[in-house]
């Protein structure tokens, strides 16, 4: 129901009044009130509006007069409340003539009578009527059913289309992805300097923006616009959206502590328990679409010692690993068990996975630089019953790594098995061993300041190509073959060992990788 001039005077808004013109004309509606007084009123006249006046735009110029009521028709306007005696004591007859031609009528109002509170009358009616019009009540139970039965922003915007004159932009802050209701919405978003509990108008948009803080954390933030003379929908609507947000980041906590506990089945009991059919048919329940082989990735991640792992980093990790195996996001799951990130994912047989690894781990650490961060990965797992067992064993070394400083950051599953069998052994007689291979070097490395365990290691890694050697350290050919020159002269000559160079490239994996045997 629209609110009209007649409506006004069946309610008794007026005192008194005096119908001057188009006294037919008593039900056109309108849909906002304005006080105009501005002499350049053509750029100030809002739609479908009620005017207010003392007509001090126009006094007694009659052409001025005749300019006003033309733009007001041009506008739609709803009628013309005059107070007269002030600036103007008698309405020209020819604009009578112009008002009935227009079907624009002027109603006027005596002296005494007080403009602003016959302004906030008229709002408080409009406002009244809008609550009547968009039925809050209804509306909002619908709404939040509809929430609770698909919690999501793009529920959200779902429900945002269904309601006049709102448009709405919410963005996850944890990993940045938004949606909103139209493309101006999004460049208010890109180009605004600040976005938390503002109020901002411009023309007849009214703007407010907001971080929606859940357990004193902020988890969305969102982007209200509504035409300026709504802005008491707009504020209603507010409360009402907040707390539905609230309910979706309810409702994924909910379904995340779910599905982290069937992500900690799928590595402990549950999968030993499964064959791969059954396994994959249990994580459908979680729209996951699990396709063997899969690989583990294990990360622990630190700063200064203390683990912190935040949802902002884990996001960002899932992306670069989506990205590096060429995911979709239902081929990988994680979840943070012990202190320890552990990803779940599909994996293409032909994707060199030691290769990706270390381009993961390069790529997290441009980001982060600040963070100690070890990975251990598995194989290729092509039966569920390996899963509980390989898992186990990632995570048990993982804490090993961590516990002895060990100096490499990617371990494979091969590494690990070494690792498991040299944990056992006594760290004094691994030092010796070291030691009687490789004493040279050690001394002359820390005396000089010259790299060459890092440099041998590389070179038998490159099956002693001293190009590609050079190509591995970024260093120059001849920096290569100076190194070499100097190893050879120090007692080890790769080249004429004849038995092997098995002994010395296992002294040199251990003492790059057991920080303990450095010292």
């Amino acid at each position: 129901m629209k609110t009209t001039l007649r409506n006004l005077f069946e309610r008794e808004i007026f005192e008194s009044y005096v119908i001057l013109s188009a006294k037919n004309q008593l039900d056109r509606s309108f849909e906002s009130v304005s006080i105009l007084e501005t002499p350049d009123f053509e750029h100030y006249i809002i739609e479908r509006s009620l005017i207010l006046t003392t007509f001090y735009p126009v006094k007694t110029d009659v052409e001025t007069f005749k300019t006003l009521m033309f733009a007001l028709n041009k506008k739609e306007t709803a009628g013309i409340i005059i107070k007269m005696n002030r600036y103007i004591d008698i309405i020209p007859e020819e604009i009578i003539r112009l008002s009935d031609q227009l079907n624009i009528p002027i109603i006027s109002l005596n002296y005494d009578a007080n403009l602003s509170l016959l302004f906030n009358n008229i709002l408080s009616e409009l406002q009244s009527q809008d609550y009547s019009n968009y039925a809050f009540d209804a509306n909002y139970s619908l709404f939040l059913k509809q929430v609770y039965e698909e919690p999501s922003s793009k529920t959200l915007m779902t429900i945002v289309e269904k309601i006049p004159d709102l448009e709405l932009l919410v963005q996850n802050i944890d990993n940045k992805t938004t949606y909103y209701s139209n493309e101006q919405m999004f460049s208010y978003f890109n180009q605004s300097k600040s976005t938390k509990n503002l109020f901002q108008r411009i023309g007849d948009e009214l703007y407010y923006s907001e971080d929606i803080v859940y357990d004193e954390k902020p988890i969305y933030r969102v982007v209200f616009m509504a035409k300026n003379d709504k802005r008491h929908i707009l504020h209603n609507y507010i409360e009402i959206f907040k707390l539905m947000i609230i309910v979706i980041h309810q409702k994924k906590i909910e379904n995340t502590l779910k599905q982290n506990q069937f992500l900690l089945n799928f590595v402990s009991n549950l999968s030993s328990n499964y064959n791969n059919l059954q396994l994959i048919e249990a994580s459908k329940r979680y729209h996951w679409n699990v396709v063997f082989p899969v690989t583990l990735v294990l990360f622990s991640i630190k700063q200064n010692h203390k683990d912190t792992i935040n949802p902002n980093l884990v996001e960002y990790t899932r992306t670069v690993i989506i990205n590096k195996f060429h995911l979709n996001s239902d081929e990988i799951r994680y979840t943070l068990l012990n202190n320890q990130l552990l990803f779940i994912l599909n994996t293409i047989e032909s994707i060199p996975i030691n290769e990706t690894m270390k381009n993961i781990y390069d790529t997290l650490k441009i980001k982060y630089k600040d963070l100690i961060i070890k990975i251990t990965y598995s194989n290729l797992i092509y039966d569920a019953a390996q899963i509980s067992k390989t898992y186990f064993q990632l995570s048990e070394a993982l804490v090993h790594i961590e516990n002895n400083n060990l100096a490499v950051n990617l371990f494979t599953e091969d590494n690990i098995k070494l690792l498991n069998l040299l944990k056992n052994i006594d760290y004094i007689h691994l030092k010796e061993y070291v030691y009687s291979k490789l004493k040279n070097l050690i001394d002359f490395e820390k005396k000089n300041n010259t790299p060459l365990i890092e440099t041998l290691y590389k070179h038998i890694e490159c099956k002693f190509n001293a190009k590609d050697t050079a190509k591995q350290l970024i260093i120059h050919y001849n920096s290569v073959r100076y190194r070499l020159n100097v190893i050879q002269d120090l007692g080890i000559n790769v080249l004429e060992n004849d038995g092997g160079h098995f002994d010395i490239y296992f002294a040199l994996y251990l003492y790059r990788n057991f920080e303990l045997l450095n010292k």
